[in-house]
């Protein structure tokens, strides 16, 4: 799809909108897979005036209706082949089918995208969208079970700044092809989206996360930038051994943000792509972007996650918000640029406060200013007076020969603490027991940071932006 198809359709959408009712603030919900339908419905949504919910399509059914009722849409847009799955969500009364149609039919009331676009608009190509900077553009669920799950307020500048800002850290060029592969109920997504089409590159939509897949896009398509979480390099190497083996001339560069990458993973990706620029990034939906570290400071800087952004202040504080001294461990704040207006629904409590973000995730600055991400603070479980860190029990896990994945997640109380629970994933080339995991924590962890139990899986359950979903583990611990 070239740009001017999908101008002229996303306005031929949002008259449709308008003309349905849909008037300035109201929300419009999405739940789909991957397709270009999609992205004409988020331009058209916001050209509307409306406020885009783009709800995960990795969503439980209980949920979906949490986020439904809490945001209370006029409108929804979904998938043909979620429909099914979705017999007991209530939907409003205007609900628009996109991507293939089985059968060539909606099932009413609903209508085809396919149908509106067709039908055209008189003044789709005149169409102007009025907004302002601090109107509201779209609302986004980033937690998959009801009691977590926070509806985050974003605006049309935090986009607008987000984009120009994203564009020329990354250098982003009409000849840049960009593969998308998180949902766009992601931030990033949406923010990859933006900045593709601000540069006049070429987005490729890629609905599969197999990595055998992945690696496939990346070289049939001459990929030449990619952001992703470093869980999503991880499975590659673990469940593609022929990745190692690949060639990448055009990935220009990656973009690495949300989570730890341990460092002995992070240099053998870049072993593999030692031709690509590292971009290691840091931020969260609250705050949108915070930080970069771009390819030049790559090893002078390694483990770090950057500088701030243009606009953005981070400072890192203790217990009693005191600013912490380089090199201590304390709370990562952010201030400027990029900050939510808040929950959608609800008070900003702890983390919305003195004019920042308070971010739930504990760093420390050097003494040049560069940021380093060490956990997050909600992690932890406190165990016998100790506190004990998840992220470590896995760091030490997933330095044992053979161990290609580890999760650690608290269970029951036992009367001294929660339960600690270990799963670990091997690498295709190695069979483990039990009793060895057990043996090697015994003579690498302290007593009270030993795992209670610890199970072999062949794989790990993954949210849509491909972190290690401890929710789902835990629940299917319950069952």
């Amino acid at each position: 799809m070239s740009f001017s198809e999908l101008d002229y359709a996303s306005s031929v959408l949002a008259l449709f909108l308008k003309r349905s009712g849909v008037e300035p603030g109201m929300r419009v919900a999405m739940l789909s897979t991957k397709c270009i339908d999609e992205v004409i419905a988020i331009f058209a949504i916001m050209k509307a005036g409306g406020v885009l919910v783009h709800i995960n399509p990795a969503f439980r059914e209980d949920t979906i209706r949490h986020v439904i009722a809490e945001v209370e849409p006029v409108a929804m847009f979904f998938h043909a082949g979620k429909r099914t799955a979705l017999e007991s969500v209530e939907f409003p009364a205007l609900q628009v089918e996109i991507g293939p149609t089985p059968g060539g039919a909606c099932t009413p009331p609903a209508q085809s995208l396919n149908a509106i676009l067709q039908a055209g608009a008189p003044g789709a190509s005149t169409l102007q969208s009025q907004h302002g900077c601090d109107d509201l553009a779209a609302i986004l669920y980033t937690s998959g079970t009801m009691a977590s799950s926070k509806g985050i307020k974003v605006s049309h500048g935090i986009f607008s700044d987000a984009t120009v800002v994203s564009a020329r850290v990354l250098g982003n060029l009409p000849s840049d092809r960009l593969i998308s592969v998180t949902p766009f109920s992601f931030d990033g997504a949406l923010s990859q989206l933006f900045t593709a089409v601000f540069a006049g590159a070429t987005l490729v939509l890629q609905d599969s996360t197999f990595p055998k897949d992945v690696v496939g896009t990346l070289l049939s398509e001459r990929i030449t930038g990619f952001h992703a979480m470093p869980s999503l390099w991880r499975m590659i190497f673990a469940r593609y051994p022929g990745f190692a083996l690949c060639e990448f001339p055009d990935l220009r560069y990656i973009s690495l943000i949300g989570e730890c990458f341990p460092e002995e993973d992070l240099l053998r990706l870049k072993q593999v792509l030692r031709h690509t620029g590292f971009y290691m990034m840091y931020g969260t939906t609250e705050a949108f972007r915070s930080t970069c570290l771009t390819p030049a400071d790559f090893d002078r800087k390694r483990g770090s996650v950057g500088l701030p952004l243009p606009g953005v202040e981070i400072a890192i504080v203790d217990e009693d918000g005191l600013p912490c001294r380089p090199g201590q461990v304390g709370e990562i704040v952010h201030r400027g640029a990029f900050v939510s207006p808040g929950y959608w629904k609800r008070d900003g409590g702890t983390t919305f406060r003195d004019h920042g973000v308070h971010t739930g995730d504990l760093g420390k600055l050097d003494d040049e200013g560069y940021l380093y991400f060490v956990r997050r603070k909600d992690t932890m479980i406190k165990r016998v007076g100790y506190r004990v860190y998840p992220e470590e029990i896995e760091a030490c896990l997933e330095n044992m020969q053979g161990v290609s994945m580890a999760a650690v997640i608290a269970g029951a109380d036992s009367g001294n603490g929660p339960l600690i629970r270990a799963f670990v994933v091997p690498d295709s080339a190695t069979t483990l027991t039990t009793d060895a995991i057990t043996s090697y924590c015994k003579r690498h962890l302290p007593h009270y940071m030993m795992p209670d139990s610890i199970a072999i899986r062949p794989a790990l359950p993954t949210t849509g932006n491909c972190k290690i979903d401890r929710r789902e583990l835990a629940m299917m611990e319950r069952v």
